[in-house]
């Protein structure tokens, strides 16, 4: 981030202006509201873009938004105290609030600190890939596959004639939209 505005405010807006942005949050501190499952975690992180469907709300006291959690929508309100880092997650590029990060997620870090120290002292340096930084894990995503086809089975008679034969005829898919 180039102008680097300091309020938490005016990073969370700016990020949101660019595109995809992760809050992380203490889901413990007072006054955050996220779904029973969440609520204990002091490094929860969070996706929001200006693009939902959904109106996504800033202020100087906060965030509000209805968000998704397993297909679930929730009313989600975050105090603006409870943000300790605010980045886009494809660039990470954004801005840490050590002040307003939560005891365990200092000493989390400062352990993850240590480890990596005392490899380097060790062993040989070694290229360390992107994907091992612990802000930088990206979640397993879905993907598409291919599936085979539940037919009848082929035989070497078959087979010969394979060239020469026309393509089965295209099945329905079974996916719908949901509305």
């Amino acid at each position: 981030m180039s102008d680097a505005p300091t309020s938490k405010e005016a990073v969370v807006l700016k990020l949101l202006s660019e595109g995809d942005t992760m809050l992380c949050l203490d889901a413990c501190h007072q006054g955050v509201r996220v779904p029973p499952q969440h609520a204990n975690n002091h490094a929860l992180r969070l996706i929001l873009n200006l693009n939902f469907p959904q109106p996504i709300e800033i202020t100087a006291q906060g965030v509000s938004a209805n968000l998704a959690f397993g297909g679930r929508r929730y009313t989600c309100y975050i105090p603006m105290e409870a943000v300790w880092a605010a980045f886009n997650p494809d660039t990470m590029q954004g801005m840490m609030w050590p002040d307003s990060m939560p005891a365990e997620v200092k000493a989390d870090l400062a352990l993850r600190q240590q480890q990596d120290a005392s490899q380097s002292h060790t062993s040989p340096p070694q290229p360390t890939p992107r994907a091992a930084a612990p802000t930088k894990t990206a979640k397993p995503r879905g993907r598409l596959r291919p599936v085979a086809r539940a037919g009848k089975k082929t035989t070497d008679k078959d087979n010969t004639d394979k060239d020469d034969r026309e393509p089965p005829p295209r099945q329905r898919g079974h996916l719908r939209i949901v509305k």
